[in-house]
């Protein structure tokens, strides 16, 4: 039996941001092909309850040393100082010895963050011929400038310097690169990426039970209505004004913008600080985190899926789920980012200002009538599912570690 194992800076034991969702399937994806897989997560103590972890994780302390950048301790860069604990003796890596197994054919490190970790390990004359495996979610250096950005946070270059050096590094020693768009699979390889990997982000197909369809039916407007899902991530609410414009509405009275997940207090906050709150929160409805039961009911009897995503990088996971909803879906160019070839299906609408986005919400709110997929657009909805969007990482693993050639 082969065996892998999973570096990160989040565990995934019980995934519910986008990252933590991906790295679960493709655990799950060398599992169902008979691989031996290990997880370790070096996680930010203070973010993660202990029912979201796994055996083998890590936590990196608030009061660790390692939190401070030459001297300071700087907002937004606790996964990049993970890499520093996490390798350093004194840190982390003595621990990550102790929960290795025996064998090991593969190290994945999902974002550059610890990197570092698993080219020690690889030095290591047990783990000698070790594979490594890259996946990249972002091409992290402009999404963390854009992130400082919004906050208004200034910083030494050499934060970003850093972060370009690890993820460069990463990108060119990997034996397999990976990336979720071609875009971002173009930059790893004009880094000198040696074998790159198209892996798009998927979905996992869900269906709601009867008895949360009637539950969430009951308290949920009668009238067509509009569903966003996403995570606390900076970019889910400090852009959602860029794209809609801080007003809501272009909603109907009687219908609302269901928010579910934890963006949900951020943009509240978002939306009652504009000169429009009275009217913003008349047409918001938060539901919060909510289990994988109550979401799945939530997405059935969701109109439509807004996607107001104005920048950034790689893809988005919530723009695979609303795509294979069969539901209307409202969003920028940019939330389209690796599913181009979707734009055309039927029910899509790309809005590329806050006008266009209302004109969009007004139509699709207006009809009675979901989108008409046909015998084809199934077809690549199919593509979209996590075990057809991952199955490329897995076989070309499973090609190296044997020396095959295809």
């Amino acid at each position: 039996m082969k065996t892998i194992l999973l570096l990160s800076t989040y565990p995934y034991a019980r995934p519910r941001h986008g990252g933590q969702v991906r790295l679960a399937n493709i655990a799950k994806n060398f599992a169902d092909r008979g691989w031996a897989v290990t997880g370790i997560a070096v996680y930010e103590a203070e973010s993660c309850a202990p029912e979201m972890l796994g055996q083998n994780d890590i936590a990196f302390p608030d009061a660790s040393p390692y939190r401070y950048f030459a001297g300071h301790k700087v907002p937004f860069i606790t996964d990049l100082m993970s890499g520093k604990f996490a390798v350093a003796d004194d840190g982390a890596f003595k621990e990550i010895l102790k929960r290795l197994p025996s064998k090991l054919d593969v190290v994945h490190v999902e974002q550059p963050w610890l990197w570092p970790v698993a080219e020690r390990i690889k030095q290591l004359h047990e783990y000698s011929n070790v594979k490594l495996i890259y996946g990249s979610a972002n091409i992290e250096t402009p999404l963390k400038r854009e992130i400082f950005e919004s906050y208004g946070v200034q910083a030494s270059d050499d934060v970003f310097v850093e972060i370009a050096n690890v993820e460069m590094l990463a990108a060119k020693e990997a034996d397999i690169t990976v990336a979720v768009t071609q875009s971002d699979l173009d930059v790893l390889i004009s880094w000198g990426a040696r074998r790159p990997v198209l892996a798009p982000n998927g979905i996992a197909p869900w269906k709601a039970t009867g008895e949360r369809l009637d539950y969430w039916k009951a308290r949920l407007p009668t009238q067509p209505w509009m569903l966003y899902v996403a995570s606390a991530h900076p970019p889910n609410f400090t852009g959602f004004h860029e794209c809609i414009g801080g007003a809501l509405g272009c909603f109907p009275p009687g219908s609302k913008l269901v928010v579910a997940g934890s963006v949900c207090e951020h943009l509240h906050r978002t939306l009652a600080d504009s000169r429009w709150s009275s009217l913003n929160l008349s047409r918001l409805e938060l539901l919060f985190v909510l289990n994988d039961e109550d979401l799945s009911a939530v997405k059935e009897l969701a109109h439509g899926f807004l996607l107001p995503i104005p920048h950034g990088g790689g893809s988005n996971i919530k723009t695979a789920e609303a795509l294979y909803s069969r539901k209307h879906v409202v969003g920028t160019p940019s939330a389209f980012r690796g599913f181009e070839e979707f734009v055309t299906m039927e029910g899509v609408h790309v809005a590329h200002s806050p006008r266009q986005f209302h004109a969009a919400i007004r139509d699709v709110l207006a009809r009675d009538d979901l989108p008409i997929v046909s015998s084809n657009m199934q077809e690549k909805r199919e593509q979209l599912t996590w075990a057809r969007s991952l199955e490329s990482i897995v076989n070309v693993a499973e090609d190296i570690t044997t020396g095959s050639n295809l």
